[in-house]
């Protein structure tokens, strides 16, 4: 594969409406099933449909993350629209997730890496990041908008163009006048057990789904290449390809990363020749090997300079 391959895959992306309206299905009919009782209102069928819902309200982050980088949709403007809402639902504006993002691609597992803070940063002690991570895990639905916040609200923000400012506060206003009207809802009618089973439980859960994800992709590694900076899944089942699917493929990360403007559905196309040229690229089968290889740096969890170098990730 050489340099004419990779720009044709660059080219001609399949839509994206088709995994995108299988992800809202899926939040849709939890959200019917679970609001009329079906096919019986009882702890064992809630319980399946809140993991459900748990899991497609996590695809929301990966749709929010086709916005940012515009390819969800082919106008600019449809996939800044798109993250509004996306964005304003999961309680981070827009603009803020995508200067993070775009600092993440530029920096990856570097300090200046805001969205593996503090994981990245020198300055946080090891007893501090065992903390973190311990409220990253258990509350990433807090978790992740703070940590997506600090760009804005820190005293060292890059972000100091007024307009630019000015649109992330009406952002911001956006997020508390519509959260704000819903909880004025639910207060009002006291439909606290339905808001809790249809949103919160779900929210918490796949707040944690999605620490874990960020953890698998970076956790333990150090500086150096795209490939050798993030895991990389290429799967070999049928549910780790319908994960991958309904993800938009960001399982595949390393090429992502060295390739962020490739269209999802190729990414796992390159896989195979990045590992040739990185032979130490940590690619993986599946999504448990992944996160059993990441889970043996959970007790020192540092990124970049902060990785234990000695127990590196490996492959298989």
């Amino acid at each position: 594969m050489g340099a004419v391959e990779i720009k044709d895959l660059h080219r001609n992306p399949q839509s994206n409406v088709f995994p995108m309206l299988l992800n809202l299905a899926g939040v849709a009919v939890a959200l019917v099933a679970l609001a009329k009782g079906w096919p019986a209102d009882n702890w064992f069928w809630i319980a399946a449909w809140v993991a459900w819902l748990a899991y497609f309200q996590h695809t929301w982050m990966t749709i929010f993350h086709e916005d940012v980088h515009y390819t969800l949709y082919r106008a600019k403007w449809h996939n800044i629209m798109n993250g509004t809402i996306v964005g304003t639902l999961l309680t981070v504006p827009f603009s803020v997730y995508r200067h993070v993002h775009i600092r993440h691609h530029n920096r990856m597992n570097h300090p200046e890496d805001w969205e593996l803070w503090p994981y990245v940063d020198p300055t946080k002690s090891l007893a501090f990041r065992r903390w973190f991570m311990v409220f990253d895990l258990l509350l990433g639905l807090f978790a992740a908008p703070y940590i997506y916040s600090r760009i804005f609200f820190s005293k060292h923000s890059p972000l100091t163009e007024p307009k630019q400012r000015r649109r992330i506060w009406l952002e911001y206003g956006l997020i508390v006048v519509f959260w704000g009207s819903l909880w004025g809802i639910v207060i009002y009618t006291g439909a606290w057990w339905l808001f809790a089973k249809m949103y919160l439980i779900p929210a918490w859960l796949s707040g944690t789904v999605q620490t874990v994800r960020k953890f698998t992709e970076h956790l333990g590694l150090p500086l150096g290449t795209p490939m050798e900076g993030a895991r990389t899944v290429l799967p070999a089942d049928s549910l780790a390809k319908a994960v991958a699917y309904t993800s938009f493929h960001i399982s595949a990360h390393g090429v992502h990363h060295q390739y962020p403007q490739m269209p999802h559905e190729n990414l796992e196309k390159v896989v195979v020749f990045e590992r040739a040229k990185h032979g130490d690229a940590p690619v993986f089968t599946s999504h448990v090997r992944a996160m059993q290889d990441m889970a043996r740096h959970l007790w020192h969890p540092g990124i970049g300079v902060n990785a234990r170098t000695t127990t590196g990730a490996t492959s298989n």
